[in-house]
């Protein structure tokens, strides 16, 4: 049996994301608006899904990543921003592969 390319997309509500902007050590890096950011989200998972890989959209409870990167000491960034979307899409495969 072939094995899947798995990945995963954060997936921001707007609240989420204007807050989570807000906050982040790399606020910069955020595109202007949220829109703008769908709509790059959006072509990522077009581009993914095209290539073959299975995508999930993970939704975040942004307190909890805030949690998450305080217990590990490290700073609210994009590094910290997926390697919380990795951890979460590895607990949903797994529990989709079952």
């Amino acid at each position: 049996m072939a094995e899947t390319n798995v990945t995963g997309i954060l997936w921001w509500k707007p609240k989420q994301w204007e807050k989570a902007k807000q906050i982040s050590s790399d606020s910069h890096a955020f595109d202007e608006t949220y829109q703008d950011w769908k709509n790059a989200a959006e072509r990522a998972l077009k581009n993914f899904n095209d290539l073959g890989f299975k995508v999930y959209k993970i939704e975040i409870d942004l307190d909890e990543l805030v949690q998450w990167a305080q217990k590990k000491k490290i700073p609210l960034d994009s590094k910290a921003r997926s390697e919380f979307v990795y951890m979460k899409v590895q607990k949903h495969h797994k529990s989709q592969s079952n």
